[in-house]
């Protein structure tokens, strides 16, 4: 037995964080979700796969667009000429409402339409059967676990997959994998957008979203092609995005001046082809404060300029999202706010009743107590000298605007 495992398409979502004004550009974001889903179509054809199993959150919206849905009715009918069925849940975000559809889905369309858990069994072309149990969202939000509903493996099938939206948290099912059952052969995951197997007696694994939406999908790796044979499950990831979300940090430990920063940032950030249609990048800067002060002064004008180098350089597949700067650990650090900030603390510990409340631990201590007593000045002095540590150790915000 094959079959496709994904979820959490979100077919419907928009992409977050990508403003380019290039045309090819603009043009991917709009159809990439729907080339994704075809791309797993494609692979479920070229695989000859037995079934795609669906665990939930095809669509992002609960009333997705009558395009949208055209779109996914068509791609489930080029599996439907190839005699590929299609096993699929509802979750969180599509939860099923039965009058929600402007179509009729295809007759190879398996659908789990309860908030609770029943079992489905299909017929393999080569005379073996599975059994597959699984539930819908029929509300936004599932407040118990699932898991005790499961029923035992069904041994007049060949095989039981069992499949799950959810985690650990209290409004989506939450369970945990010991509680699911063990004599399974496969238990396919969704809702957590992170690909990851989280056990392998059985396999528990959670696909992930095929496609990442933001820049906290950077963990995903696609859909997993499933091979059950012989009580052996074997599986492998294919990666069908197009998109693909990815951090980095550079380092440019060498102070420079604005010419060789800018050259130098240009050389660290690019990105070889990888072979997606387009990679975001989210960078993250190690340097010197006075790099940094360059840099914050104009960072703007600096970020423009080093989106529009790294797409040209690039053929428009490179687009920089973000530039993050930390410090060298052996340098200041580099802080959002203005000295003035430490002044104003300053004043507020200069006063007796509140530098006494700030030392009150010390004052408990009695071998150390007797030793310590502070006049107005003392105080006034004991502050100053620990606001300009920390302002030698530091760059702040008008530092860099000066």
């Amino acid at each position: 037995m094959k079959f496709i495992h994904t979820a959490d398409l979100h077919i419907d979502q928009p992409f977050s964080g990508i403003d380019s004004d290039k045309t090819d550009i603009q043009t991917l974001l709009k159809t990439s979700n729907q080339d994704v889903l075809s791309e797993i179509v494609d692979r479920c054809l070229e695989e000859k796969v037995d079934f795609l199993l669906i665990v939930g959150d095809t669509f992002h919206q609960a009333q997705s667009s009558i395009h949208t849905q055209k779109a996914i009715m068509t791609q489930f009918e080029r599996l439907e000429q190839a005699e590929i069925k299609v096993v699929l849940s509802f979750g969180n975000h599509d939860y099923y409402t039965k009058n929600r559809y402007w179509f009729e889905w295809p007759d190879n369309v398996i659908l789990f339409k309860k908030e609770e858990v029943q079992t489905k069994t299909i017929q393999l072309k080569n005379g073996e059967s599975v059994s597959i149990s699984g539930f819908s969202y029929e509300n936004q939000w599932i407040n118990q676990s699932m898991a005790p509903f499961y029923p035992k493996r069904n041994f007049e099938t060949t095989y039981h997959i069992g499949f799950y939206h959810g985690d650990n948290s209290k409004n989506y099912a939450p369970f945990t994998p010991s509680e699911l059952p063990a004599s399974y052969d496969y238990w396919a995951l969704g809702h957590i957008h992170k690909s990851e197997i989280l056990s392998t007696n059985p396999v528990v694994a959670y696909s992930g979203t095929p496609q990442g939406h933001t820049k906290k999908e950077n963990q995903t790796k696609g859909v997993l092609l499933v091979e059950i044979k012989q009580g052996s499950v074997n599986h492998q990831w294919l990666d069908v995005s197009n998109i693909k979300w990815h951090k980095k940090e550079v380092s440019i430990l060498e102070t420079l001046d604005k010419k060789d920063l800018l050259v130098a940032l240009e050389k660290e950030l690019f990105t070889p082809a990888n072979g997606f249609l387009l990679t975001v990048l989210e960078a993250r800067l190690i340097t010197t404060a006075e790099n940094a002060s360059l840099l914050l002064k104009e960072k703007e004008e600096v970020m423009m300029y080093l989106q529009d180098q790294l797409l040209r350089q690039s053929g428009n597949k490179l687009w920089l999202k973000d530039l993050g700067l930390n410090q060298s650990t052996s340098d200041k650090l580099i802080m959002g706010f203005e000295t003035t900030l430490i002044d104003d603390l300053g004043r507020k510990y200069k006063a007796e009743d509140y530098f006494e409340k700030t030392v009150g631990d010390l004052m408990l201590q009695g071998t150390i107590a007797k030793y310590l007593s502070w006049e107005q000045e003392d105080m006034a002095d004991l502050v100053n000298e620990s606001s300009q540590l920390i302002k030698d150790k530091m760059i702040f915000k008008n530092e860099a605007d000066q």
